[in-house]
């Protein structure tokens, strides 16, 4: 597969090299999948501010995005060679409480699943080299995805807090390619 450069100033989205099969995937995934939550499942509230559900939604393509794009091997190494940067990626991460408010979702809710998500990830984080990371990583993934299944979410928010949990404790603090490259 060709890898070609990628632009200094997008190292932490996609790393330093990437596929254009990757980056075009992870494009798509993120503007198709937005339109849908948005056209199928978000009700905007009749007097919600139009630049709020714009922001919004551009936080959502960017949870979209980010799930897919932090599997890519570009993403995967560069974050591998940086400890810190992959600590500070984790925790500024307030993306689903961002959205809670500005697209008026519960946050009590979204609170939860924040904290949830970041200590999860800042767990898997710390089995950095450890063999069980991965397995660690899945069970509390999938302990997540059956918390989110308990609450009282509206359906584009469910989804979009289920992408946000892979996107940051399974997708992006999991090391999935160790030194494969």
């Amino acid at each position: 597969m060709k890898y070609i450069e990628i632009p200094k100033y997008l190292h932490e989205v996609f790393g330093e090299k990437q596929s254009l099969i990757e980056i075009t995937c992870t494009a798509i995934f993120a503007l198709f999948g937005s339109f849908l939550i948005y056209f199928q499942f978000y009700r905007p509230i009749a007097y919600e501010n139009g630049w709020l559900t714009v922001l919004g939604f551009i936080l959502i393509a960017d949870v979209l995005a980010g799930c897919i794009a932090n599997f890519s091997r570009g993403t995967n190494k560069f974050y591998a060679e940086r400890s810190k940067g992959r600590f500070l990626f984790i925790a500024i991460h307030i993306h689903i409480l961002a959205i809670a408010w500005l697209l008026s979702a519960p946050l009590e809710y979204a609170f939860l699943i924040w904290a949830y998500t970041i200590i999860s990830a800042l767990v898997v984080n710390a089995l950095k080299d450890n063999r069980i990371q991965l397995f660690i990583s899945a069970n509390l993934m999938c302990s997540g995805l059956l918390l989110l299944m308990f609450l009282p979410l509206p359906t584009w928010f469910l989804i979009t807090s289920t992408f946000f949990l892979i996107k940051v404790m399974f997708s992006f603090a999991v090391d999935h390619y160790g030194n494969q490259d």
